[in-house]
């Protein structure tokens, strides 16, 4: 059994498209399709991320004649993630309902009204959806959970506006989702373009946290009308220790690339 066969084998046994799998590992469905077809062999650091994600040795991958003898790994046999997932929203749904409900009665028994508990029962709603995609999609899930991500925050801020009759919280609330939301999906572009290296990734996104801190801090000094100069140290402070941050990760990317290129020689 080639390479290829084994990754298909691997794949279907975890009940994984290869759209599913290239999202996992940050590469096209192409890229997995090629693959399968052994018309192309992944380096090795695809090599260690399927591993990690079937569960097998590097041994097990590689040598032709472990799946001669039939040699697949056991734990696979019984571990079947689409079933542990269904189990684990069964899970979380159960869980929110009664959560919800607590908060009902509580609220309800200890003032008369419901007041607090129907902005705990949106959170948990909400909360709920956005890990709807993780646990019931196989293709795209990261795309899906980001586009809930990105809708959630308005319909959480406009009920707690009507909840509490505060314009405040949906216009400044909507102003800083914006700029969340944004950086979030920067940060998915970050990783997809730079896939192979992670922390090259982690560290471009490490930057970002810079300019969306001080648009944050500038829109609610704007909103309550206020400014110190204590804050604008503070900025200086928080973006030298980002950067530093950053240019650690920008450091290690450097070693593991210079490592993996030791290796190929």
């Amino acid at each position: 059994m080639t390479l290829g066969n084994k990754i298909q084998k691997l794949r279907k046994e975890n009940s994984l498209s290869q759209e599913a799998l290239a999202e996992k590992i940050a590469v096209t469905r192409q890229t997995i399709s090629k693959w399968e077809l052994d018309q192309s062999e992944p380096d090795l650091s695809f090599i260690a991320q399927l591993c990690d994600i079937f569960g097998v040795s590097a041994d097990y991958l590689i040598r032709e004649n472990v799946t001669e003898k039939g040699k697949t790994p056991a734990p696979k046999k019984t571990f079947r993630p689409a079933k542990f997932k269904r189990m684990l929203l069964v899970t979380i749904s159960i869980t929110s309902l009664i959560a919800i409900f607590t908060c009902l009665i509580c609220d309800f028994f200890t003032s008369d009204s419901l007041s607090w508990s129907i902005i705990a029962t949106i959170s948990i709603a909400a909360a709920w959806f956005l890990l709807l995609p993780c646990l019931t999609s196989t293709n795209k899930a990261i795309i899906k959970t980001l586009l809930i991500l990105s809708i959630a925050p308005f319909i959480i801020l406009a009920s707690i506006a009507l909840v509490y009759k505060k314009v405040i919280v949906i216009t400044l609330g909507a102003i800083i989702s914006l700029i969340g939301i944004a950086f979030i999906w920067l940060v998915y572009v970050i990783f997809c373009k730079c896939h192979a290296k992670p922390w090259m990734a982690l560290g471009y996104s490490v930057l970002l946290i810079i300019p969306v801190s001080i648009a944050i801090n500038y829109i609610v000094q704007l909103f309550a009308d206020t400014a110190s100069y204590d804050s604008e140290k503070s900025y200086l402070f928080n973006s030298a220790i980002t950067v530093v941050v950053a240019l650690v990760c920008f450091g290690i990317n450097y070693l593991h690339v210079g490592k993996k290129g030791e290796e190929s020689i």
